[in-house]
């Protein structure tokens, strides 16, 4: 099985999006951080599904986990 790893980009892009989304309603924000998170866990079991982007950059990325516990 393939793992998800989260690059800081896109860990601090959850967190924009929910801190946007809980300005007006937090439960909200809430779940569609989450259900964007469930939704890239299919990627675990379908790494081929979807679009290949080509890195053309020489930077590495750095991958970190996310942890949803944060936010509620």
């Amino acid at each position: 099985m393939a793992k998800i790893i989260w690059t800081s980009e896109a860990s601090q892009w959850l967190k924009d999006i929910f801190d946007y989304i809980s300005e007006d309603n937090y439960e909200a924000a809430n779940n569609v951080v989450k259900g964007i998170y469930k939704k890239a866990q299919i990627l675990k079991e379908f790494p081929e599904i979807g679009y290949k982007y080509k890195h053309t950059s020489d930077r590495a990325l750095i991958g970190c986990s996310i942890n949803l516990d944060f936010w509620g």
